[in-house]
């Protein structure tokens, strides 16, 4: 105990006294920088001589870094500290861990005795299943206390318990989900960490790590899981490399940054009715074995699937990207279905590969590019539409109709609105048209 507290103490001074380099070498004052974070001047200076007792939610962090680091960059000097968020990110998350084992020790060792008892009685596999239940027991009670930071020594817990009992590790993934679809307290301001630290402790046993390679080189990875987190309410997801044995996001809610990079999905994974709030959702080189359903879902920041693979069909209708999405280098085994689908930003599908494709009553609003696409059957359009002057690159044999086309005939789009049809179909429609005239 003493040990772990002395290197809380030490880890938390060198955590603070870096936050105040930083500052420094931003050239803020302390006043300007607790301006800039809205917070109070003794804040700052409390949090770099390490005077905080837990750790400060990562947000925090986030807006100390977000103010110094354009100053930073801006003075051009020799910082030797990184200033990518990312760093600090890694650097705050090992200060947690080692704040949230000091939390646990007293439990651990109140548990120590009875289990050794049971042990020595000779009826190891009781003592192992009474182990199990009143560690099990003590997690999810902290999982309803106030304090969000002996919630999430909670969830740790509940993370180490699968790590050693293998067998009950789909049980306690659906207690993390279960966690997850609690809708969140507004009152609660260290609610939206303990979300990350839950999803955290789910991602770290999802993903294998496995390299080139096909063995997995995590230690704590938790093979052969479903996931169902249908309707939760997720905050900043890290999901990238994990592997799904079944996978539900139906209607849940994304805030933050959303990365699912190189996931894997080996059985269906349902994405529908999904909202993305943050500004970038990202399925770079996800695989999706089998079936998968991202209909209705709402992407409102930069969306990615560049060099994502479905295994089987890939299915977009109804969705809307409300910001620039990219689907270059996709994969699609048999047919990508964007029917009803809304791109109000620009959209690329620059050398995707599928066997077919379907375009009906589709919305382009700005650029559009399927320059190296290549289709086995040419991909089907139907009324869809195209609006303003954007530069677009359609396949083969897709036509724009313009308002210029219809000839002044009385039914014809408005100005800077175009239709997208198929070629054979646009000389019919053409055809009609001269005949009206």
């Amino acid at each position: 105990m003493n040990e772990v507290a002395a290197e809380w103490q030490e880890a938390v001074r060198r955590f603070g006294g870096l936050l105040g380099r930083l500052r420094s070498e931003a050239g803020l004052t302390v006043r300007e920088l607790a301006a800039a974070m809205g917070v109070a001047p003794a804040t700052v200076s409390k949090m770099e001589n390490g005077g905080h007792a837990r750790p400060q939610d990562f947000y925090v962090i986030r807006q100390w870094v977000t103010a110094c680091a354009p100053r930073v960059d801006g003075r051009g000097g020799s910082f030797p500290i990184p200033v990518e968020l990312g760093w600090w990110r890694d650097e705050h998350g090992q200060l947690e861990r080692l704040h949230e084992e000091l939390q646990l020790l007293p439990l651990r060792s109140e548990l120590a005795g009875p289990v050794a008892a049971a042990v020595g009685s000779g009826r190891e596999h009781d003592a192992d299943s009474v182990s199990f239940e009143v560690m099990h027991q003590k997690a999810v009670d902290h999982l309803a206390d106030r304090s969000p930071h002996v919630r999430m020594a909670g969830l740790r817990t509940l993370g180490d318990l699968g790590d050693k009992y293998h067998e009950r590790r789909q049980r306690i993934v659906d207690e993390l989900c279960d966690y997850l679809r609690i809708p969140p307290d507004p009152s609660d301001a260290g609610e939206g960490q303990v979300r990350r630290t839950a999803q955290m402790v789910l991602a770290a046993r999802l993903r294998p790590e496995r390299g080139d390679g096909t063995t997995a080189k995590n230690s704590v990875f938790w093979p052969d899981t479903d996931v169902d987190l249908k309707r939760a309410f997720l905050c900043d997801a890290y999901f990238n490399g994990c592997e799904f044995r079944r996978a539900d996001f139906d209607e849940a809610q994304f805030e933050g940054e959303t990365y699912f990079d190189g996931a894997r999905f080996v059985g269906e994974a349902r994405f529908v009715g999904a909202v993305f709030l943050g500004c970038e959702v990202s399925f770079r080189r996800a695989r999706f074995e089998t079936v998968s359903w991202f209909r209705w879902v709402a992407f409102h920041g930069y969306t990615y699937f560049q060099g994502t693979h479905f295994g089987s069909n890939a299915e977009f209708s109804r969705s809307q990207f409300s910001d620039d999405v990219f689907f270059d280098h996709m994969t699609v085994r048999n047919h990508a279905w964007y029917t009803h689908a809304v791109f109000h930003g620009s959209v690329t599908f620059q050398h995707v590969q599928a066997d077919g494709a379907t375009f009906w009553l589709n919305s382009f609003r700005a650029g559009a590019d399927f320059r190296g696409a290549r289709f086995a059957s040419p991909p089907k359009v139907a009324r869809c539409e195209a609006v303003g002057e954007a530069e677009r690159h359609w396949p083969d044999n897709w036509v724009e109709l313009t308002a210029r086309d219809a000839r002044g005939v009385a039914d014809s789009w408005p100005v800077g609105w175009s239709a997208v049809v198929e070629e054979a179909h646009a000389a019919e429609i053409r055809a009609g048209w001269n005949s009206r005239s």
